[in-house]
């Protein structure tokens, strides 16, 4: 309900003024110019409400329609043969400062029950996660002051290592879009 309210004031005020205006330039050819506020300010503001309303429904919908069509395409990483038993050393590049990103990636071992945190420094921004297959080691470095490094190292490459990438990159496209 949040987003709804949010989208309509922001619609909303700007489209009522705008057919305040025409509606009571419309009236005033008719009627003369009290009356044609009157009847402006009254049909503008009903009209721009209600038409407001409609927009921001659509709006809205289309928004869920395109970031369920972003979660579902986009980061879809396939797990080739040669490459799984390989080591890996994944650099990214995230577009969040470093705490932001730190916090990003605790959450996304947490969430995804990935594995235990054997050792985590949050002045340092280094993580290592033991899974029952392998250690992996994430080591978080600032760019810039909104931008920040991110390094994933494993001995191989598998879907713990996956889910991490993937995890972080959507969570990295839901604050870009929010």
């Amino acid at each position: 309900m949040r987003p709804f309210i949010n989208l309509f004031l922001t619609i909303g005020l700007p489209l009522s003024a705008l057919f305040i205006v025409a509606t009571t330039i419309y009236f005033s050819i008719n009627h003369d110019f009290g009356q044609a506020i009157k009847l402006g300010i009254l049909t503008g503001f009903f009209a721009g409400v209600g038409f407001s309303v409609v927009i921001t429904g659509i709006l809205l919908l289309l928004r869920r329609i395109r970031s369920t069509d972003m979660e579902e395409s986009q980061y879809k990483i396939n797990i080739d043969d040669d490459v799984a038993d390989e080591a890996v050393e994944e650099k990214l590049m995230l577009l969040m400062d470093k705490e932001l990103a730190f916090e990003v990636a605790i959450h996304s071992i947490i969430d995804q029950d990935i594995g235990e945190v054997a050792n985590g420094s949050k002045h340092n921004g280094t993580i290592s996660i033991s899974t029952p297959e392998q250690m992996i080691g994430i080591s978080i470095s600032p760019l810039t002051k909104h931008t920040s490094q991110l390094e994933v190292k494993a001995d191989v490459y598998n879907t713990s290592v996956q889910q991490i990438i993937n995890y972080i990159k959507l969570k990295e496209q839901s604050f870009l879009q929010y």
